[in-house]
């Protein structure tokens, strides 16, 4: 607790000696007034009953890949290694044709170092006559990264950064055994060993399942290579901005449940290509996977705080 203390007071100290706007200062300021309007209007968007649950292959994912093309476009980033920001694949077993969205935010200095930062937007369709719109998972995911991307772009348009390029990636068929997420891993056009971090998001809007006693929380799993390093600074993170987020670092508490759900995301198949990937959530409730995920359960307040938490650290580690 005093090493943790005295770290804090240093960076304080270091700051406050600096005459220039700071590095902490020029990062917070993309994210300190979030368009509240804007991230409610994407989220409920993606998960309208216009979209039919967003089952790879239908014309609701189609609507929501029309719509994450150009809102990558319109941000500045350039296709990934392809004259397309669609990935097109087919889902094993299956006739259907996925689609991965994806963009590359450049760093603002040549640099071969790359980070990914990942959601899936499909979602379950129309089952039994219901639709599924999953506002939660992953609409909320997809909203985050957005946001994130929306961040860095005004970041890069004021020349401010990032120091590594960022690839944003839309994965399709996650629900089709990580269909998407597998074929991006395993058709890269960048050295493995160029990619520093994947930094996943899956489910982070509500708030029914708290680790403790407070709705404002967190939860994430990481490679055991990096644990204990995202662990640090997620807390100096949250600590230094007054975030104010109860991050559980354990899943619950159960090493085995953290094992088995970090099998369970796409960010194991960046994982299994030795890329160190962390997936952020909110934990699994009782409206996952069914057709009462609907926008109106997200916690908006929650989810923004989440995305600044998640924004701040992408930043940590492009400088590292």
């Amino acid at each position: 607790m005093f090493l943790f203390t005295a770290t804090l007071f240093a960076l304080s100290l270091t700051l406050g000696n600096n005459p220039a706007l700071n590095e902490v200062e020029q990062v917070t300021k993309y994210s300190s007034r979030p368009d509240s309007a804007k991230i409610e209007s994407t989220l409920s968007f993606i998960s309208n009953n216009l979209t039919k649950g967003r089952l790879t292959g239908t014309s609701g994912n189609l609507i929501v890949s029309s719509f994450l093309r150009d809102k990558i476009a319109s941000m500045g980033m350039i296709p990934f290694y392809s004259t397309t920001f669609s990935q097109s694949f087919k889902v094993p077993g299956d006739s259907v044709i996925g689609r991965n969205i994806i963009g590359v935010l450049p760093s603002l200095y040549y640099t071969d170092k790359y980070i990914i930062v990942s959601a899936h937007y499909d979602h379950l369709g129309m089952l039994g006559g219901k639709i599924y719109n999953g506002a939660d998972d992953n609409a909320s995911g997809v909203t985050a990264l957005l946001t994130i991307a929306q961040w860095f772009s005004q970041m890069r348009y004021n020349r401010e950064g990032p120091r590594v390029n960022i690839i944003f990636a839309l994965f399709d068929a996650k629900e089709s055994s990580l269909a998407g997420s597998d074929y991006f891993a395993n058709n890269l056009k960048i050295p493995v060993s160029n990619i520093k971090y994947n930094i996943n998001l899956d489910q982070i809007g509500c708030t029914f399942a708290p680790p403790g006693d407070k709705e404002n929380y967190l939860l994430y799993v990481a490679d055991s290579r990096i644990k204990r390093q995202i662990r640090s600074k997620l807390e100096l993170l949250n600590k230094f901005h007054n975030l104010e987020i109860d991050i559980d670092h354990s899943f619950y508490g159960s090493p085995a449940f953290y094992e088995v759900f970090f099998k369970t995301g796409d960010h194991y198949n960046l994982s299994k290509a030795g890329i160190p990937s962390i997936l952020f959530t909110s934990g699994v409730h009782m409206h996952t996977y069914k057709p009462t995920d609907e926008y109106y359960f997200i916690n908006y307040p929650v989810l923004i705080n989440r995305i600044r938490l998640i924004y701040l650290l992408t930043h940590e580690l492009t400088t590292m």
